[in-house]
């Protein structure tokens, strides 16, 4: 805890100007006196001498920062702004040490806004794969039992019953494959692509692969031809030959 006795605001404002994360210093009223530079990156409207209940007008952090300045010691809370775009922000409150009887504070954020997306999707990803995978599980163990009963000697059914399967099977493995692909790029994503890759080619074996299921669902793929080659830096992550999806993640070039 800085003691502002020993440590005035006018020293510590220098000190916050100097930090890499978003971090406001308010004097004992709740007015900023410093921000460091993704303070301001982070909340635009927040500047030094202006009220931050006036910016952030959150009753909670208004509360929290109120019982810190009074009380002293260290609160964290979490504030989720809706608009102009929901963001989600983790915020430790710190008293400054002192005499008077209301403390300076200082607040540090934390931008969980893209965590908070990124959890979100995850969520919505396995919802969605777990019911594309047992859909062709359930017509798979149903043609299984047929075959095992009541077609168990119908060659003309076993064969219909056969070919079904064979698809459902690689509609499962192309799941299986996409969900491997997503967790390839995933571990790949902090490394920039360098190798030159086709986007013409790519999308014509897209079209080309997703043809059966186009056709299954009465769809009609049609893509626009490209003359030249669309090269362009990126890393192409295949599944197995039976997969139907591409993924290609592709740096701006």
């Amino acid at each position: 805890m800085i003691d502002t006795a020993v440590f005035p605001i006018a020293a510590a404002r220098g000190f916050v100007e100097a930090l890499g994360t978003a971090v406001v210093l308010l004097d004992e009223l709740g007015v900023a006196q410093a921000l460091s530079p993704a303070m301001r990156a982070l909340i635009p409207g927040l500047e030094t001498g202006k009220l931050l209940a006036l910016v952030l007008r959150d009753p909670d952090l208004i509360e929290a920062i109120e019982a810190v300045a009074l009380d002293g010691g260290r609160k964290t809370i979490e504030l989720v702004e809706r608009v102009p775009v929901e963001r989600t922000f983790r915020i430790h409150i710190a008293a400054l040490a002192g005499r008077a009887e209301r403390r300076p504070t200082l607040l540090t954020f934390e931008d969980l806004s893209e965590q908070r997306v990124i959890e979100r999707m995850r969520v919505d990803f396995v919802a969605n794969a777990s019911h594309e995978l047992r859909t062709p599980l359930a017509s798979l163990l149903g043609f299984v039992e047929t075959l095992q009963g009541p077609a168990r000697n119908d060659e003309k059914a076993r064969e219909r019953f056969l070919g079904i399967m064979r698809e459902q099977g690689l509609r499962m493995a192309r799941l299986v494959d996409d969900l491997l692909s997503l967790s390839r790029i995933e571990q790949r994503a902090h490394v920039a692509p360098d190798a030159p890759v086709d986007l013409a080619g790519i999308a014509r074996e897209i079209v080309d692969s997703l043809a059966l299921l186009a056709r299954e669902r009465e769809v009609t793929l049609k893509l626009k031809a490209i003359r030249q080659p669309a090269a362009r830096p990126a890393a192409r992550d295949w599944g197995s030959p039976s997969s139907s999806t591409s993924c290609c993640a592709i740096a701006a070039g």
